[in-house]
């Protein structure tokens, strides 16, 4: 997204603010950490309730549909909680599974209110296919997210209520898979310096942007071991195995972080 897209889509939103409670900050070993797994659902909930609740373009959808989530990911918590909020359903494209075998996260999402729409051999290019193909037998009332949730109005969403903490970073750190956080802030803090931890598949340059890329000795859907795990509730398959490679990564620099800060995480969900 270059500079002038960027404000043309802030002047869409700029009458839009974030309706959920502000980001809380707290210091934590020398690092100032975005606290949103004190939101109970995710950062997702602020970054996508333009696009779903207030975009004149989209008022006519009802149903808002999404075939790449992971049995782990956390838009399954955070869509079904914005739809509702705007009269509208989320419907997720997963593969199936015996329902005793469901992820934490995918029986918070039924409860939540989540359609599931679970399909056979459901690799990530048959689970979008599958939910490409619900969209458009209705194209009116349904869309499809895509991949990452990664949109113009997600990004400028990131961008404002980034700009709206009462901090400028001169570095901030964020796992990702997709990069949509960590690029969103690049946009809403063009002068810092931006680290990018890897929980998923190995990111593109373009999904990387600016940041410089570090990797961790986790699968993606394996769960932080204690001693990795920061000191404050944290996603344990993907926020959580950001705090390490950034603790490591200051360990031995002369004069610690306060030299170097402020230094921020910010921690999507628990």
């Amino acid at each position: 997204m270059t500079p002038l897209d960027l404000q043309q889509w802030l002047d869409d939103l700029k009458d839009w603010n974030d309706p959920n409670p502000a980001p809380v900050l707290e210091e934590h070993e020398g690092f100032t950490v975005v606290r949103d797994d004190l939101l109970d659902y995710g950062s997702k909930i602020r970054f996508v309730d333009w696009m779903i609740g207030h975009d004149p373009l989209n008022a006519s959808i009802k149903e808002w549909c999404f075939g790449a989530c992971p049995a782990n990911g956390y838009a399954q918590i955070s869509l079904p909680v914005v739809c509702k909020r705007y009269g509208k359903e989320a419907h997720l494209f997963m593969a199936q599974r015996s329902m005793d075998k469901l992820h934490p996260y995918q029986k918070r999402g039924i409860e939540l209110g989540t359609q599931y729409h679970w399909i056979p051999d459901g690799m990530l290019n048959v689970t979008k296919a599958r939910a490409f193909d619900y969209m458009i037998q209705d194209p009116q009332t349904r869309k499809v997210l895509p991949l990452g949730l990664e949109h113009e109005s997600v990004l400028a969403s990131i961008v404002k209520v980034a700009r709206a903490l009462p901090i400028k970073p001169k570095i901030v750190w964020t796992v990702g898979s997709s990069g949509t956080l960590n690029r969103g802030l690049q946009l809403a803090w063009p002068d810092a310096e931006f680290h990018v931890v890897q929980v998923g598949h190995k990111m593109s340059e373009r999904e990387i942007g600016r940041a410089r890329p570090h990797e961790v000795p986790y699968k993606f859907d394996k769960a932080v071991r204690i001693e990795d795990a920061p000191p404050f509730p944290s996603a344990p398959t993907y926020d959580a195995k950001g705090w390490r490679p950034m603790i490591e990564w200051y360990k031995n620099i002369p004069g610690g972080v306060k030299d170097w800060g402020p230094i921020l995480f910010w921690n999507v969900g628990a």
